[in-house]
């Protein structure tokens, strides 16, 4: 197994999320919910859909950088193991399903457990990435 292939999942992940966060932009625009305008700074009332949408979407570009990070220095070092994959997949498998609870946006108890598993995951990456670094 290959350590691009979370890495690309979690590219697909964000893809998706950023082509639901059009969606729900242009739906918001035509329902004359919000005006474009209010795009260029977010600027005034928006629906509360759309604002959950649009923090799901941050979210994407928060945590998910230092999985890129690690990912790219494992190829770059040329020492990925087994267990970074394992620990990749990990990371990738608890945003996948804390992506799926965020879509109702109901839950965030069961959220807050998905995201701190992802934490851990990548924080367990990391370490594991760390000790490598330091027996060379």
């Amino acid at each position: 197994m290959n350590i691009v292939y979370p890495l690309l999942t979690m590219v697909i992940l964000t893809l998706i999320v950023t082509i639901r966060l059009l969606f729900f932009a242009v739906k918001s625009i035509i329902k004359g919910e919000v005006h474009i305008k209010q795009y260029r700074i977010y600027d005034g009332e928006f629906p509360a859909k759309f604002i959950s949408v649009r923090q799901h979407y941050k979210n994407m570009f928060e945590m998910p950088i230092l999985f890129y990070l690690l990912c790219t220095l494992l190829i770059i070092s040329d020492s990925v193991a087994p267990l970074d994959i394992q620990l990749a997949w990990g990371f990738v498998i608890f945003r996948i399903l804390h992506s799926i609870s965020r879509i109702p946006n109901k839950n965030v108890n069961i959220r807050f457990g998905l995201f701190a598993g992802s934490f851990i995951m990548l924080v367990a990456g990391w370490v594991n990435y760390g000790v490598k670094s330091i027996n060379c």
